[in-house]
């Protein structure tokens, strides 16, 4: 078994065949939807629930849901290990298993804790050490899966893997959702988080697999030491990428002053059930595959710059638009909104991922992709922490737009919208479009 691990580690020692790099990009789809559907039972309106049942405030759990955004900065170490690595597969591999068992014990914590600060002690440790271990790995797992990627072909192919994903993220959401409220139904509420573990345990050992069998392209090692200063500095000298680092930073900035409290808006101001959350998601998920097909087709005939530009500006007036959600319209306005948002994500989720790689120079690739997931994680949790003072700051406190009230997580969204569209047009303004190279 040793020699078997010690094998598929190592990997080939000759060339990539054409056949090996098609085998090995159909494994990452498989583990994109691996990956996403932990991910969507390790965050979101999941997580907003399970922190309401283990009593923490919609101010706490703002800030909570959005430690993630906060560990990403530990990304800025991440080119300084794999820097002089000729392998990053093995470590990225372990790292990622690890990571994604923390997550299937967290949601347990419940059956094995009784006592509520134990409880709240003991996720807090397996969620933030969880998301730290995923965010370190993360820019060497996204330049391992762009090096199996010809420029050529990547629009159209991380649709697809954007697809497959939502597919199946989607699935296991609706699944998990009516089981999380059946048991909930039933009094035992803790028990549908425990079975939310066991699908995570599951989708872990498939992701594990997957990654185990992806071959890596053998890269040249560089003689250029990398240390936290160069992290820092090398990108911000350049005058082409410092441009998609400021874009980073008012995207996620934008984004995060908002985006923690819509699944909170949706659970506990609303009061909708998981199994209604889930069947929105499950209609948005679809929108967003058949608009990711059309924004990488987009992509492939002109560039990146200009889809982002386009879905983003979308996707701010679709934020805005949430100002007219409420107990009145949850049910005829909310499908319309989730499917206005799956179309922007299609554009905006596969765009953002390639901006960085379109703007980056190959050689010093996963240098740039660190600094860039650095700074714009530090602008989103700024985002996370502001909003979630004036959450709790506000209480109860409402204004009314033509007699209606509307809650302060509203403002929330409508400030949301007016900053990504003002993202947008900072890239229409400042950011030159251009094609691929690769």
């Amino acid at each position: 078994m040793r020699k078997f691990f010690r094998k598929k580690m190592s990997g080939s020692q000759v060339p990539l065949s054409e056949k090996a790099y098609g085998k090995s990009r159909t494994l990452f789809i498989i583990e994109g939807g691996a990956a996403n559907a932990i991910g969507t039972l390790a965050s979101g309106v999941i997580v907003s629930g399970f922190l309401k049942f283990l009593g923490a405030s919609d101010a706490i759990n703002g800030i909570i849901s959005g430690m993630p955004i906060c560990a990403g900065v530990l990304q800025l170490f991440s080119p300084v290990v794999f820097r002089r690595m000729a392998k990053i597969k093995p470590v990225v591999t372990i790292f990622a298993l690890v990571h994604r068992l923390l997550f299937s014990v967290m949601l347990s914590v419940p059956i094995f804790l009784s006592d509520s600060r134990a409880r709240m002690t003991a996720f807090m440790i397996l969620y933030v050490l969880g998301y730290t271990i995923g965010s370190f790995i993360g820019p060497s797992a996204a330049n391992w899966l762009v090096s199996l990627v010809p420029g050529k072909i990547r629009g159209k192919y991380l649709a697809v893997k954007e697809g497959v994903a939502l597919i199946t993220m989607t699935l296991v959401s609706v699944l998990m959702g009516m089981a999380i409220d059946r048991m909930k139904a039933s009094g035992h509420e803790e028990l549908g988080y425990a079975i939310c573990s066991l699908v995570i345990l599951a989708f872990t050992i498939v992701n594990f697999t997957c990654l185990l069998n992806i071959d890596e392209p053998k890269a040249a090692l560089s003689n250029n030491p990398v240390t936290i200063k160069s992290v820092l500095t090398v990108p911000l000298k350049d005058k082409v990428f410092r441009k998609i680092l400021l874009l980073s930073v008012l995207w996620n900035f934008g984004l995060q002053i908002g985006g923690p409290y819509f699944s909170i808006y949706y659970y506990s101001v609303l009061g909708m059930d998981y199994t209604y959350i889930m069947l929105m998601s499950f209609l948005m998920s679809i929108i967003r595959t058949i608009a990711a097909q059309a924004w990488g087709r987009i992509a492939d005939r002109k560039n990146w710059a200009f889809i982002t530009k386009l879905s983003m500006a979308w996707l701010g007036l679709v934020h805005a638009s949430f100002l007219f959600l409420n107990s009145d319209t949850v049910y005829s306005l909310f499908p319309i909104l989730q499917m206005a948002s799956g179309i922007g994500w299609g554009g905006v989720s596969i765009s953002m991922f390639n901006m960085q790689f379109e703007y980056a120079p190959q050689e010093n690739r996963t240098v740039y992709i660190a600094a860039n997931a650095a700074v714009s994680n530090m602008s989103g949790f700024t985002a996370v922490l502001i909003a979630s003072a004036v959450v709790g700051a506000a209480g109860d406190f409402r204004l009314y737009f033509r007699t209606v009230p509307v809650s302060i997580m509203q403002v929330l969204f409508v400030v949301s919208g007016l900053l990504i569209l003002f993202t947008s047009l900072y890239i229409h303004r400042c950011i030159r479009e251009k094609r691929s190279a690769e």
